[in-house]
């Protein structure tokens, strides 16, 4: 069964909506990527 295509534009036009949206939260300082954890290198 293949996809639609009205449903394959809705699926990729929602995805760049949320991307766009993420990237202007980090733009805006609203967001922040989260960091790893740092991992002591004495205890491991």
């Amino acid at each position: 069964m293949a996809l639609a295509p009205h449903l394959a534009t809705l699926a990729i036009a929602t995805l760049a909506i949320g991307w766009l949206m993420a990237l202007a939260g980090l733009q805006k300082s609203a967001l922040e990527l989260k960091r790893r954890r740092r991992v002591c290198p004495t205890c491991g």
